[in-house]
């Protein structure tokens, strides 16, 4: 499944940019990424692309500083150290 466009959708994007990937898979893989994207919002309940947009944006929280913390703590975590980092 092409979690990225859930992803961008839910993030607020009303488009996800697929040039790439229609270049290298091919214009009938966009109708492959449109039944995955219907079956995604009949599994999570959601009615239209329209009701899931901005569904998961700072905008929509309950708690916008709780919901940046909790960004910034993921972000945090996800960080790995490159030994190379400093050297040249």
């Amino acid at each position: 499944m092409q979690t990225d466009i859930v992803k961008c959708i839910m993030a607020g994007a009303r488009v996800a940019m697929m040039a790439s990937a229609l270049l290298h898979q091919g214009i009938p893989y966009a109708a492959h990424v449109l039944a995955n994207l219907r079956r995604w919002l009949d599994e999570h309940e959601y009615d239209s692309i329209q009701q899931m947009c901005g569904s998961m944006s700072r905008r929509s929280a309950s708690d916008p500083t709780a919901f940046e913390r909790a960004n910034y703590m993921r972000v945090l975590s996800s960080y790995t150290f490159r030994s190379d980092a400093f050297q040249r």
